[in-house]
């Protein structure tokens, strides 16, 4: 079963909110660190299951799982770099 990119990139965003949620209930010292953690975990999850469910991930013309744990994996490496780089103001 396919889901359309519209429903990928919802889901995602989802998981992307759930995770900054949770993060959110740490303190802010910590934030940036947990939120990165989290989004990696996440996108540990779309990978279990782009292997599980998504078919391979070459050739596709729309979003697929793999595309989702892609952008946990950036997504949890732009907030470490913005962390490192002071952007969080601690």
């Amino acid at each position: 079963m396919q889901a359309t990119d519209g429903a990928v990139l919802g889901r995602w965003i989802l998981s992307a909110a759930l995770c900054l949620a949770l993060a959110a209930l740490c303190p802010a010292p910590a934030l940036p660190w947990v939120l990165a953690v989290l989004l990696s975990l996440s996108g540990f999850v779309w990978l279990g299951l782009a292997i599980t469910q998504a078919g391979p991930p070459a050739n596709t013309p729309h979003l697929t799982a793999w595309d989702a744990a892609l952008l946990s994996f950036a997504a949890s490496f732009g907030v470490q770099s913005a962390a490192r780089l002071g952007l969080f103001g601690g």
